[in-house]
Parts: C-alpha cells; sequence; structure tokens
C-alpha cells in the first residue's frame, strides 16, 4: 500500500495538541473535548462514504442508511458528550470556569482548539480524497462497511484517552502525562489508519 500523504498529514494534526499542552497549557479535559469534536468530524466523513459507496454500488437503500447512521452515531456521539461532561465539568468548574452542556464550542474557541480542529479537519478531508476518492477504496467497500468504519476505529482509541484522561485528572495532570496521552492518539490513530487502508487497497 502506499502511504501517500495522509499519514503525515493525520501526525501533523495530532502534534498541534501537544503543542497545546506544552505551550498553551491545555488540560485534559480540553483534550478530550477536541478529540470528540473530532468523532463529529470522523461522522461527517461516514456519512459521505455511506453516499459514495451506495451510489457506486447502485444501492436502492436511498436516504434511509445515512440518516439511519446520523441519529446512531449521533446517540453515540451524545453517550460520548455525556460521559466527559459528567467526569471533567467538575474540574473545570474548580479552575473558575462554569461549564454547561452549552459553554463547550465557546470554550474550545477561547482556548485555541479550533486551530487543531481545522487541523484535523483538513487531515480527514484529505484521507478522504486521497484514499478513499483517489485510491477508489468506495469500489472494495460495501455500504455496510461504510457505515462501521467510524465505530472500528473510534471506539477502541477513544475508551484508552477517557480512560487515560480520568487517571490523569486522579493524579493532578502532569504535563508529561498529558504529552504521553497525545503521544497514545498518535500511535492508536496511525495504528488504525495503516491498517485500514491496507485492507482496502490490498
Amino acid at each position: 500500500m502506499r502511504a501517500g500523504y495522509s499519514i503525515a498529514f493525520l501526525v501533523a494534526a495530532n502534534l498541534l495538541p501537544l503543542f497545546g499542552v506544552l505551550l498553551w497549557d491545555w488540560d485534559v479535559f480540553l483534550l478530550l473535548l477536541l478529540f470528540w469534536f473530532e468523532n463529529v468530524v470522523i461522522g461527517l466523513f461516514g456519512i459521505a462514504r455511506i453516499v459514495v459507496s451506495g451510489a457506486h454500488r447502485q444501492f436502492q437503500g436511498g436516504v434511509f442508511l445515512p440518516l439511519f447512521f446520523l441519529v446512531h452515531y449521533g446517540g453515540f456521539m451524545f453517550g460520548h458528550f455525556m460521559v466527559l461532561f459528567a467526569f471533567y465539568s467538575d474540574n473545570e468548574q474548580g479552575s473558575g470556569v462554569t461549564v454547561g452542556p452549552g459553554d463547550y464550542l465557546d470554550i474550545m474557541l477561547e482556548n485555541l482548539n479550533w486551530v487543531a480542529l481545522v487541523a484535523l479537519l483538513i487531515s480527514h478531508g484529505w484521507s478522504f480524497a486521497e484514499n478513499f476518492l483517489g485510491n477508489r477504496e468506495y469500489d472494495r467497500m460495501t455500504v455496510g462497511e461504510a457505515m462501521a468504519m467510524p465505530y472500528k476505529r473510534m471506539v477502541i482509541t477513544h475508551v484508552a484517552l477517557l480512560v487515560g484522561g480520568f487517571f490523569l485528572v486522579n493524579q493532578g495532570q502532569p504535563v508529561v502525562g498529558l504529552a504521553i496521552l497525545v503521544l497514545l492518539k498518535i500511535v492508536l490513530d496511525s495504528a488504525f489508519h495503516l491498517r485500514e487502508h491496507r485492507v482496502l487497497q490490498a
């Protein structure tokens, strides 16, 4: 498999949170919030894969499967969001920031996480264009596989990040630990990315 530029964009986009930890005092709450927003981006490109795969295979399901995915994935994301809110909002309140569910976007914008989010959007967009469209992965992907793809990559990675984040909060969020959490995500993302596209381009 030709790795192309998508893996380089992935690593570069994931390095920005490391700078956030080292230079801009991002804490575990902001990191996990950023990673949650990345899952929204993954879901958007998941819908695009479902639509393209369905059209390519002349699937007769119409808009049903994209809408079903939107509802199901949206419910999954809501549950993930509530876990973040339950575990970490008290930590933010303790630092003088009153956090409600509607405040998350403001927190992202005020702490420069939006820069990292834009980088992640570019990374996933490039991978979609280079691998799924450019390397014609849709030729080897059914609509069902397109629906399952976002979950496969997300579940293991974010369970590990949530557990690691919870541990770091209990340890006082040392900078080294936060940096390790970012590096863990880079390793997991890269491994899943390479395996995923190696199978699809075999």
